[in-house]
């Protein structure tokens, strides 16, 4: 039934913020299946919501907690769950091998059952096994990302001002042509050698790139290329920039992509394919749940 309905993602803040006007998860749900569609929550989402225990005090744990008992109601009312993004690459990858043309976006029954024992764990305030290890592999990645893009620009000057005389409105024509470039080639490339071995080649990967439904591909290119960009327009990045752009790779093949984060429509454009449409809660004096069912 959920692989037949039409799919919402919805960031962190608007889950923080269901949660917070107490919008009841089964009359929601019920609500937008009957119109045909439903809410989908992906494991980056359980890992952003789970850095409320970072703060390792009282009012972090409680909050946790919250948010987690929260969002188990939906996971128990079985709604589906996206890949993770590497998982949809590598779906990709295949289909482009194996010359399918589906793409199936969401988990598997056994990866969506590991999800909801974390979130039940974390509903406890357990933090434990791979929600640690995200937490504190996300810390330090974003540090180094933030570092090595400074570093990159600041020794390549033909580099930093190659990308600044790229225009804001430049950019969705420029995304795709230097995509497919020995560069941009290069960062799927990277990717794949440091995830899966020499197993591919360069000449492989730009095959991928060109593949029309290579779309979380091109996406992941998409979202280096415009951190570059805007690293050598501002000097640096704020360190949540990856997250975000993260959350809106994880709804590549979703309908909706929901949040209350106007600045994300800046890139979402530019990530995202005609396919997922970027809706901004603007307004919080109108129920969340109200805003959600007049968008379907």
């Amino acid at each position: 039934m959920t692989q037949q309905l039409r799919l919402i993602y919805p960031d962190t803040i608007i889950w923080n913020l269901l949660c917070d006007q107490n919008i009841d998860p089964r009359k929601l749900l019920d609500s937008l299946r009957a119109k045909g569609f439903t809410l989908v929550v992906s494991f980056h989402a359980v890992y952003e919501l789970a850095r409320n225990f970072e703060r390792d005090d009282a009012g972090g744990n409680a909050r946790g907690r919250r948010l987690f008992s929260y969002l188990k109601q939906y996971l128990d009312l079985n709604i589906p769950s996206t890949k993770q993004l590497w998982e949809l690459i590598m779906t990709e990858d295949e289909v482009f091998k194996k010359k399918l043309s589906v793409i199936d976006p969401l988990a598997t029954s056994q990866e969506s059952e590991i999800e909801k024992r974390e979130v039940e764990k974390l509903a406890n305030g357990i933090v434990e096994g791979p929600v640690k290890t995200f937490l504190e592999k996300r810390r330090q990645f974003a540090r180094d990302t933030k570092a090595q893009q400074a570093a990159r620009i600041i020794e390549s000057e033909k580099l930093r001002e190659y990308l600044k005389a790229i225009s804001e409105d430049e950019l969705a024509t420029w995304m795709p042509k230097e995509t497919l470039t020995t560069s941009g080639v290069s960062t799927l490339y990277q990717r794949f050698l440091s995830r899966a071995g020499p197993s591919r080649t360069p000449q492989y990967v730009h095959g991928l790139l060109s593949f029309p439904l290579a779309d979380a591909s091109r996406g992941t290119v998409h979202a280096d290329l415009y951190s570059n960009w805007k690293c050598a327009k501002d000097g640096s990045n704020r360190l949540d920039l990856v997250d975000d752009m993260l959350h809106v790779l994880q709804a590549m093949y979703c309908d909706l992509y929901v949040t209350e984060e106007s600045n994300q429509m800046r890139f979402a454009r530019l990530l995202l394919t005609s396919r997922t449409r970027v809706e901004i809660y603007r307004d919080r004096s109108v129920p969340i749940d109200q805003w959600l069912l007049s968008l379907v």
